[in-house]
């Protein structure tokens, strides 16, 4: 696999492949930080919490100001008695559009022997990921990414547990599982939901 830094967020799902690695989230976080870092490819008029932040916080300042300024202008300020108008994030919706279509892409892939081969013997998806793969596949296809999932809980859980050891004796380091589980319960950090 590529290192994530040089995939592209068109980049196809057989690039993203990597062991302990969900390869829709992988994808999911490369097109979000493509979001943030050229927003001038994606204009937004409304952003979340997250997306408001990573606005501010890793966008060029000279596409980050813009967009701002467009939203500070449609957020008029009206009396405290009128309605909140919440409108979605152009970024959430793009993003799940984008999984959508990668979700999509994964399940045609499926059809191919060698990918199919390859995921069933190394493959990782996280459990969000993996529960709507499980929606749109063919049982057969299906049952190969409940062993997936079956297979990665199985190795987490054992990590988990020979962490609790070291831990207990007084072992400071090793976190690191913790994260790998975190990823698989809710997918990589920092993908919004």
């Amino acid at each position: 696999m590529k290192p994530q830094a040089d995939l592209s967020p068109e980049a196809p799902v057989i690039q993203a492949l990597a062991r302990g690695v969900c390869p829709i989230c992988t994808l999911m976080r490369v097109f979000q930080n493509t979001v943030i870092e050229a927003p001038h490819r994606f204009p937004a008029t409304s952003v979340c919490n997250f997306h408001a932040w990573a606005l501010a916080g890793s966008s060029p300042a000279v596409e980050a100001v813009p967009i701002f300024r467009s939203m500070l202008g449609d957020s008029a300020v009206k009396s405290a008695t009128s309605p909140v108008e919440l409108h979605p994030c152009d970024w959430c919706v793009a993003l799940r559009e984008h999984e959508d279509e990668k979700l999509s892409e994964f399940a045609r892939e499926m059809k191919r022997e060698n990918f199919r081969s390859w995921i069933a013997q190394y493959g990782t998806v996280c459990l969000f990921h993996g529960r709507k793969l499980i929606k749109i596949l063919p049982e057969a296809e299906a049952e190969v990414v409940r062993r997936i999932l079956a297979n990665n809980q199985e190795e987490l859980e054992k990590q988990l547990s020979e962490f609790d050891v070291r831990v207990r004796k007084g072992e400071k380091g090793g976190g690191g599982v913790l994260g790998h589980i975190a990823e698989f319960l809710v997918s990589q950090r920092g993908i919004t939901r």
